[in-house]
């Protein structure tokens, strides 16, 4: 036990500083899916897509390790009163309950769990590994709403051109399909929120095991660097091209386009040469050099109307080692920013002709229920 105080003093003073200052405010700004907006109906087309995303952001509102908010702020306030204030005494106290802290609560507890760095490193591994799998499964079921939503969108429209419904009737249904989709973008957005909270406790982690090994290096910041803004543009690959996971030619390939793919594309800002946004076949989301995509009328070969095919890079996990924490770490920053991406994304659809009685649709339903990149 003495090698987990000795990696455990530094994270424990900053957690036990923050979790006393935090944590009775943690439990505040939670999604909930019971309250007035967020109830399924039952005629809600929608409705299976809505209860699969309610289902999966519960997952983000619970703690990351149970007991370390309660257990360490309690710990270190019991420690504190025996021995009348003395550091160590508090630091000790805070330990057996597991500090509460905005970012060093999560590692200091799960180290105090843990009697050895390898036993850490494991423990950590599995947390971040599963954390995004349950980024995926948001994201997939985000997206599932989204083109649940637009398709509803446009039944209501074919309905209407049919005879099927009056203007009055059509605008009214559009309107309540569009309020929906309102509340479950919101509830996503909240769900980001505590996705990017977790995340900062998990990088913190990562930091602090990337000591553990001299060939490591801290988490890199990998999801601040650069903007998505404009509408949505219709786009041609011009020639074979790469997908990556970030707007960055040192990045990782996720898929590919053929010459003459069409894809839905957004500007991106903030980065070292000119990237577009776009997505794969089955909605995974991915950068493409503006360069390598044109208009559709300034392509003269045959064009495809929707991207065909994602040749998705399939690769291993990373090494249960620090390095493999690490870059973990880094890859749920991806996957935060991703969603976060689709969310933005899907705002600007509210503000669009998406719902309106006479307008196309603007943003087309993904296909493929895949998960993020």
């Amino acid at each position: 036990m003495a090698t987990s105080i000795a990696f455990l003093k530094r994270p424990l003073v900053a957690g036990l500083i923050l979790g006393l200052a935090v944590a009775p405010g943690l439990g505040a700004c939670t999604p909930d899916a019971s309250a007035p907006g967020g109830q399924i109906a039952s005629d809600d087309a929608c409705g299976n897509q809505r209860g699969q995303l309610t289902s999966i952001g519960d997952y983000f509102t619970q703690a990351m390790v149970v007991g370390a908010v309660s257990g360490g702020a309690l710990g270190a306030l019991t420690g504190a009163l025996v021995s009348g204030g003395d550091l160590e005494s508090t630091l000790a106290g805070a330990a057996v309950g597991g500090v509460a802290g905005a970012a060093a609560g999560y590692y200091s507890a799960k180290a105090e769990a843990n009697s050895s760095p390898a036993m850490l490193v494991g423990g950590v591994y599995k947390d971040i590994y599963s954390e995004n799998q349950q980024i995926d499964r948001t994201t997939t079921a985000f997206r599932a709403v989204r083109a649940c939503r637009t398709a509803e969108a446009d039944r209501i429209r074919a309905d209407y051109r049919a005879g099927r419904l009056t203007a009055d009737e059509a605008r009214a249904k559009l309107a309540d399909v569009k309020k929906k989709f309102e509340w479950e973008i919101k509830y996503a957005e909240d769900v980001g929120g505590k996705m990017n909270e977790r995340g900062e406790q998990y990088s913190y982690a990562a930091s602090e095991i990337s000591h553990f090994d001299g060939r490591t290096r801290p988490p890199a910041v990998t999801s601040a660097s650069y903007q998505v803004a404009g509408p949505l543009l219709s786009r041609v690959a011009s020639k074979s091209t790469r997908v990556r996971e970030l707007p960055s030619t040192s990045s990782r390939q996720i898929g590919g386009l053929k010459a003459g793919e069409v894809v839905e594309a957004r500007m991106v800002s903030g980065t070292s040469g000119q990237w577009m946004r776009i997505r794969l076949a089955d909605g995974t989301p991915g950068f493409v050099s503006a360069s390598l995509l044109v208009e559709p009328g300034k392509y003269r070969g045959e064009t495809q109307t929707v991207a065909s095919r994602a040749e998705t890079q399939v690769s291993a996990p990373p090494p249960q080692s620090a390095g493999g924490v690490v870059q973990l770490a880094e890859t749920n920053q991806i996957k935060q920013r991703a969603l976060s991406d689709d969310v933005s994304e899907s705002r600007s659809v509210l503000s669009s002709a998406t719902f309106e009685l006479d307008q196309p649709i603007t943003l087309a339903p993904d296909r493929g229920d895949r998960s993020a990149a």
